[in-house]
């Protein structure tokens, strides 16, 4: 006949888990379950609103120096346009001439370089059109160059205005990810937390009794 064994000792309980014995809101197993989905969905969407707002921040910035720079161009497109086209003699005269063709040299080097820094084949085709107005003085010509001047202008615009809807779904992404976090820390962290604090405290007015 064999000899029954001792009953094992039962471990002692830890005072977070005699604390969580008054955690009556939800089954802990439930709420800790929901609180660790929350919290990874809240760190999927941390990762997509850094994502998107990491680049939202690099369009404005490429767009914002850009637009400036064809702006800055436009200016002095205009300026060597009315001085190519006009009938004014006092821009026939050799220092309003060399005035004309140094703004229209320096123009022409500046574009070139400015084509190079795009990828987009249109933007490129835009600025050559934008070159061929440089070397002409004929009206279709260089109306042509005007408007592939505005165009370059729109697609930048165009690019801003995509960044800043960026933004505002980052702000969204915001929302939900806050949403999320209060939603782990009411279920779990707080009342958890509060309960054992309070176990604690009434613990030590137990011993100094």
């Amino acid at each position: 006949m064999s000899t029954p064994e001792p009953p094992r000792p039962s471990m002692p309980r830890s005072s977070f888990a005699i604390a969580m014995k008054d955690y009556t809101f939800i089954r802990p197993g439930v709420a800790v379950s929901i609180s660790a989905a929350t919290l990874v969905a809240a760190l999927v969407i941390g990762a997509l609103l850094i994502k998107s707002l990491v680049g939202a921040s690099g369009t404005v910035s490429r767009g914002a120096r850009t637009s400036e720079t064809l702006h800055r161009y436009s200016a002095r497109y205009e300026v060597w346009r009315s001085m190519a086209t006009s009938a004014d003699p006092m821009y026939q005269q050799p220092d309003a001439v060399a005035e004309r063709d140094s703004l229209r040299a320096s123009l022409q080097s500046e574009l070139s370089r400015f084509s190079n820094t795009l990828d987009s084949p249109q933007e490129k085709d835009l600025v050559q059109q934008i070159l061929e107005g440089l070397a002409s003085v004929d009206p279709q010509t260089t109306n042509k160059a005007r408007q592939a001047m505005i165009v370059l202008l729109a697609r930048q615009d165009d690019a801003l205005f995509d960044a800043a809807e960026t933004s505002q779904r980052g702000v969204l992404f915001a929302a939900v990810l806050l949403a999320l976090t209060i939603l782990a820390a009411g279920l779990l962290i707080v009342p958890m937390a509060w309960l054992y604090v309070r176990y604690k405290r009434g613990a030590a007015i137990e011993v100094k009794l």
